[in-house]
């Protein structure tokens, strides 16, 4: 899949605020990033969202192969045989060797259905077979003889409502519904991770600016130092204690630049391919910040509804429950006799060549006749009948046509019964799919039980978190007047370096809490979004089977 960069504000240069000494970045790239633009890239190259999309297609072609038990069959087979069989019967017409010499060509096709009702089944039987035989006593040779044969099956007790290829298919379905509820779960994992590594992103750039801005002010405060020493208004050793205060400050900002590129190869590692991407070595700049404003407030009584109603996990047990109903209703039927009735409706087409000598019956025959002539009694009538009918004469179309007229039929109507004995086997997998399904019920009340732990902290933390915005952003302005207040009296000889380092570090701290507070309460937001799971919606994305699409 092709990666979604937001190129079309990449800029070249060096920021403002970004930090030196980055290992495998290039500072003269950055790519500036919307919440919006790191979720998409996420879902579109995440390689565990891709993973679910491949389990989804899986289920989709377990169901596909579940189906095909419905597709018909056909089988067929054709053979020449030679046999030479011997004999010792006279009557049997063999040889002077004692032997009988058959060929034959024979041809068979099966054709077999499963019906998508109560477990029925049709089966089709075609049998052609050409025949060549030495036996003086066959009137047709060769001769073709033709049989098509169709069996109905229906169930009566066991696999009557649901049998093996049934279960198979319902099984899939659900299968399907559940990896299906697994990739939009992890899809919602997927962008709750961007959210939080986005706004940690957000944090560690900011934090950075503070610090390096205290550094400034250190900096600053410094200089001015040195220069109340060299006119003699200011002990040498409040230069050195600044000096310290400094390089102190030096070194929080590089710790503070180590944060940027955990927080950024974090934010990449869930939005990009492992391959050669320009994101990889370009420095990403968060366009948004972090805010108060966001409605995440909701009752409790609606946010548990809500996730109960919406949370995957949720889904999820209730098809593996159903699954379990179809193993019960499946196996309970095995338990069943098995009683099938069926009927069977076969005709017979037959046709050849009249052989031209008689056979040993039509010499006697003609042999009894002349003496019976002589002796003035009556001829003896033919034990054929009359000779080989006209429609019997022909080759392999006059014998499918034969088939085809319906005359020579045959019917068959049963019931074929199998009474197991004991029968543990079915016995013990519906128990055991009982046990499985009061198992399952457990562990949804169990997951319930999770679940709602989770909705009631998640909106703890965002009622939390805007408080703590509010007392932070307090403690920061008034940290901002204590440290306005306290350079003013330093610079008008009333307070010492001590203290206006000590101001300085107080408003950094303050400045850095703020921050802190705001991070969390939009971290915070995506989580209730996440455990109410209403993540998707929110950003306005649509999952349709195995696509990720924004509205």
């Amino acid at each position: 899949m092709s990666e979604t960069c937001p190129s079309s504000r990449r800029t070249r240069g060096n920021t403002n605020i970004s930090p030196p000494h980055r290992v495998g970045v290039d500072a003269g790239k950055v790519v500036k990033l919307t919440l919006r633009e790191a979720v998409t890239l996420a879902l579109e190259n995440n390689r565990d969202i891709e993973v679910e999309r491949d389990n989804v297609r899986l289920g989709e072609f377990d169901l596909r192969a579940a189906q095909g038990i419905f597709d018909p069959s056909l089988v067929t087979s054709l053979a020449y045989e030679h046999r030479n069989t011997p004999v010792s019967s006279s009557l049997a017409g063999g040889n002077a060797s004692g032997g009988l010499i058959t060929t034959g060509l024979v041809g068979s096709a099966t054709l077999a259905q499963r019906l998508p009702w109560n477990g029925a089944s049709i089966q089709g039987v075609l049998d052609n077979n050409r025949a060549t035989t030495e036996s003086t006593f066959n009137s047709l040779n060769p001769q073709f003889t033709n049989n098509l044969n169709v069996t109905i099956t229906q169930p009566l007790l066991r696999n009557r409502t649901i049998d093996a290829g049934r279960r198979q298919i319902k099984l899939a379905k659900k299968r399907l519904d559940i990896s299906d509820s697994q990739f939009r779960q992890r899809a919602v994992e997927i962008i709750t991770q961007v959210q939080r590594a986005y706004w940690d992103l957000v944090f560690a750039r900011r934090d950075y600016e503070i610090k390096r801005e205290s550094l400034e002010i250190g900096n600053t405060q410094l200089e001015h130092n040195q220069r109340l020493v060299e006119a003699g208004t200011l002990a040498p050793a409040d230069v050195i204690s600044t000096r310290v205060e400094v390089e102190r400050r030096a070194d929080d900002m590089e710790a503070a630049t180590e944060a940027i590129q955990r927080a950024e190869n974090a934010l990449k590692n869930l939005m990009l391919q492992p391959s050669n991407s320009d994101l990889w070595v370009s420095v990403l700049e968060p366009i948004e910040q972090p805010q108060t404003g966001l409605d995440a407030t909701m009752p409790l009584g609606d946010a548990l509804r809500l996730a109960f109603k919406n949370r995957p996990e949720m889904e999820q047990f209730r098809l593996r429950g159903e699954l379990n109903e179809e193993d019960t209703k499946f196996f309970r039927d095995q338990t069943k006799p098995q009683l099938d009735l069926f009927a069977t409706y076969g005709t017979t087409g037959l046709a050849g060549t009249v052989r031209d000598t008689p056979n040993s019956f039509g010499l006697l025959f003609t042999r009894l006749n002349d003496l019976s002539q002589r002796a003035g009694l009556p001829p003896i009538p033919s034990a054929s009948g009359g000779g080989i009918p006209d429609a019997f004469v022909g080759g392999y179309g006059q014998s499918l046509g034969n088939l085809f007229k319906n005359e020579f039929r045959t019917f068959r109507v049963g019931v074929n019964i199998n009474l197991p004995i004991r029968n543990r086997t079915a016995q013990a997998q519906l128990g055991r799919s009982l046990a499985e399904g009061r198992q399952i019920d457990v562990q949804r009340q169990r997951t319930q039980q999770t679940v709602e732990v989770e909705v009631r902290n998640a909106l703890q933390s965002v009622e939390t978190a805007k408080r703590r915005v509010e007392a932070a952003s307090n403690s920061r302005a008034n940290a901002q007047l204590q440290y306005e207040s306290e350079q003013r009296k330093f610079d008008a000889g009333q307070s010492t370096t001590f203290l206006v380092l000590d101001r300085q570090n107080a408003l950094s701290s303050a400045q850095g809490r703020e921050l802190r507070a705001l991070t969390d309460y939009n971290k915070a937001v995506a989580e209730l979004q996440r455990a109410v799971s209403t993540t998707l919606t929110m950003n306005n994305i649509s999952i349709n089977n195995t696509e990720v699409q924004k509205q």
